[in-house]
C-alpha cells in the first residue's frame, strides 16, 4: 500500500471573534415590551447565560425541527382582525340642497 501526500492548509483563527452577546439594553428592552425577563429560567427561576449565538436560518430550522417545534409557515403572518361590526348598509340622505345628495353610511 502506497502512502501519497496530502495537502493541507492550517488556519490561524488566533485572531478570531466570535459574534459577542446581546448587550444589556436587549436584555432591558425584552424585559420591558415583554414583561419577562429573557435570561431567567422559566422551570427553576435561575438566571442563564447566553453560550452560543446561532444565526444561520437552517441550523436554527433543522434544531427546531429535531424538537417538533418548527411550524410551517402557513402564509402572511399578521392576521388582519375581522371587523367587530356587521354589514355596511348605505341609505339615501337628503340634506335640503336641491341636486345635491350623498350617501351615508350606517354600520349595524
Amino acid at each position: 500500500m502506497k502512502l501519497s501526500k496530502i495537502a493541507f492548509t492550517i488556519l490561524d483563527v488566533s485572531d478570531y471573534e466570535p459574534p459577542r452577546a446581546p448587550s444589556k439594553t436587549w436584555r432591558e428592552l425584552i424585559k420591558k415590551v415583554w414583561e419577562i425577563d429573557p435570561l431567567i429560567c422559566p422551570q427553576c427561576g435561575s438566571e442563564m447565560r447566553i453560550i452560543s449565538l446561532i444565526q444561520d436560518p437552517d441550523v436554527i430550522r433543522r434544531i427546531l425541527e429535531h424538537l417538533g417545534l418548527w411550524k410551517q409557515d402557513t402564509g402572511s403572518r399578521c392576521k388582519k382582525p375581522k371587523p367587530e361590526y356587521g354589514s355596511v348598509v348605505h341609505e339615501d340622505f337628503d340634506d335640503g340642497w336641491p341636486r345635491y345628495e350623498e350617501s351615508t353610511i350606517t354600520l349595524h
